[in-house]
Parts: C-alpha cells; sequence; structure tokens
C-alpha cells in the first residue's frame, strides 16, 4: 500500500538545524524591513515554525538579516534554495495587500536563488492585483489541478466551457461518478471507505459526481483530512494542506498550501468554494502551533497521499490500521 516519499520539497522540511541561523536571516531580511514586520503574525510563525521544525529558539524581532548572495553561496543544494524561497513566499502570502517592496525584494531572491516556482508566479499575480489571474493559476497549477488530467479533451472542454471552476467542482453530473463514492457506505463499519462516506454525510456534503460538488481531484484530500484526522474547519484545511506539502512530492502540494494561506488568512486569494468569508485562520487562536504540527506530521509520514495512491484500492481496510501504517505505530 505505501509509497514511500521521495524529493518533497516544502520549507524547513530538508534544510537542516545547522541551517536555521542562515534561513531565519533571510527571513528577516525580507519580511522585517528597517525592524518592523510587515504583518503582526510573521514574528510569531516564524518562532514555532524554526523551534518545531528545526528545533532552534531564535528571537526574530532582534535576529540581524543576511543579503541574498550571502545566503544563497551557503545553500548546498537547488531543493534547498527553493525551499527558501517558498519559505519567503508563504509569509508573503500574510499580507493584504502585499507591498510592492516586498514583492519587489523576493524578485530579487528568487533571481539570486535562481530558482522559480508556481508559487512565485501566484504570488506575482497577487501583488499586481490580478487575482482572476492569481485564481486561475492557483487551481491550475496546484495539487487539485495536477490531479485533473489536463491533457485530457474531454476535460480541457470542460474547462473551456464552464472556466476555472472545473478544477475542483463537478460542472457537470457524472452518475458513474457518482456511484462509485455513494457505494462505499456499503463496506464494513469502520473501515477507510465507510468512514468517508460517514464523513461526507455527517458535513453535508454532496458526493463527487454530482452536480456542484468537489469532484475527484479534490475528493482525494477528503481521504487525507480523514486519515490524518483534520476537520473541514478553515484551520483544518491549513492543516491538512501544510500536511500534505511536507509528506508528497505532488508539485502542486506546496502551492496548495501557500495559496490556503491566502485565502482563509488574508482574503486576497479568492476561493471557489465560499472560503473568502473566513478570515485569520492561521493567526487567531492556536492555529501557527497547528499548521506547525501538521507540518511536522506530515515530515513523518510513511507515504506520499498524493501521488499514485489508489484510496479506493484499499478502501475495505479498517481506517485504524491504515493510520497505523502511516506513521508505523
Amino acid at each position: 500500500m505505501a509509497r514511500f516519499v521521495v524529493g518533497v520539497l516544502m520549507f524547513l522540511v530538508h534544510n537542516s538545524p545547522e541551517q536555521a541561523s542562515l534561513l531565519a536571516s533571510a527571513l528577516v531580511q525580507v519580511h522585517r524591513p528597517d525592524g518592523v514586520w510587515y504583518a503582526p503574525s510573521q514574528a510569531d510563525l516564524a518562532h514555532s515554525l524554526f523551534l518545531k521544525l528545526l528545533g532552534a529558539e531564535i528571537d526574530f524581532n532582534s535576529h540581524p538579516g543576511l543579503a541574498p548572495a550571502f545566503v544563497t553561496t551557503s545553500l548546498n543544494t537547488p531543493g534547498e534554495r527553493q525551499e527558501l524561497l517558498e519559505l519567503l513566499i508563504a509569509f508573503e502570502m500574510l499580507c493584504n495587500p502585499i507591498p510592492a517592496a516586498l514583492a519587489d525584494d523576493i524578485d530579487t531572491w528568487s533571481e539570486t536563488l535562481d530558482v522559480q516556482s508556481d508559487c512565485l508566479l501566484m504570488s506575482r499575480d497577487l501583488a499586481r492585483n490580478a487575482i482572476a489571474q492569481a485564481t486561475s493559476d492557483f487551481y491550475r497549477l496546484n495539487w487539485i489541478g495536477k490531479g485533473d488530467h489536463q491533457d485530457d479533451p474531454a476535460f480541457q472542454h470542460l474547462v473551456q466551457q464552464y472556466g476555472d471552476h472545473a478544477y475542483g467542482l463537478c460542472v457537470e453530473a457524472d452518475s458513474e461518478e457518482f456511484s462509485k463514492w455513494n457505494q462505499l457506505q456499503f463496506l464494513p463499519p469502520y473501515s477507510l471507505g465507510r468512514s468517508l462516506w460517514e464523513f461526507y454525510q455527517a458535513r453535508g456534503f454532496k458526493l463527487p459526481g454530482e452536480l456542484g460538488a468537489g469532484n475527484a481531484a479534490l475528493a482525494h484530500h477528503d481521504w487525507i483530512h480523514l486519515i490524518a484526522g483534520y476537520d473541514t474547519t478553515p484551520i483544518g484545511e491549513l492543516e491538512v494542506t501544510s500536511f500534505m506539502a511536507s509528506s508528497s512530492a505532488s508539485p502542486g502540494a506546496t502551492l496548495g498550501f501557500i495559496g490556503a494561506i491566502s485565502i482563509l488568512e488574508t482574503g486576497l486569494l479568492h476561493s471557489f468554494y465560499g472560503a473568502d468569508k473566513f478570515g485569520l485562520a492561521l493567526s487567531s487562536g492556536d492555529g501557527i502551533s497547528r499548521v506547525a504540527s501538521a507540518i511536522q506530521r506530515g515530515k513523518a509520514c510513511l507515504v506520499d497521499p498524493l501521488i499514485d495512491f489508489d484510496y479506493f484500492a484499499i478502501a475495505d481496510l479498517p481506517l485504524l490500521d491504515i493510520r497505523n501504517q502511516w506513521w508505523a505505530v
């Protein structure tokens, strides 16, 4: 059943504790110009992430910055440099609006690090207030869009006819798809599939295949919600997307988490699923600690939950057994 994780890219996952001070210097150089953070939540998020993921206790209000050229020469691999750029972009998503000076600085870091990223493409759209284009980029390039078989002419027809909503929603009813998901109710109690069907019923969610429901690409992550134990509340969505980003090698997983921060924290990026009305999901209550813990759990997960994982093939197995396998309990 398990597919072991290889080549995951997510900030502070591949970086070593010995690099913590260097990475912190890059973060404050970009996001704390003249000693003042762009957003109040940034210092708290930085402290929690570095402490939980690198074991580094850093005072981010006094830590010194470093120029990009110095930082770049001290990072060993392209993956480390990409993770740093995506860390900088994630913190950019805590801003609404995104200051022009911040966007320019991140462009400079991207050039110096010699890293391009889909996350950068989306964040530049947001910085220019090109919200519709940013939303299109987000759904086309993140883990949902990557699961939509974009080369399929039938799917491209749906996009042309219904727009970008086709990336995540059932824009046409599909009785065969609906039957596939509805049959899960007949699996044994406490099995993965039966539990997912009950998960949908308890929340009043339509099943994939029903008009207006999430499509199969979007619904793929609902299995992960269930197995990892994250709710569908705003903070639960941040937990599951951060978990996926640190456990999966899917090229759209990190973009999915970074975009979710913007949707659920500042509302700058728009959502197709009604989440725009939520805000401050990360910075309220224990949100920062919960997201850091979800990244930590994703890093410890033994399977890639997004790539080549057929949940229907294991739907009859006990949910508890699958959880135990994911973390080798």
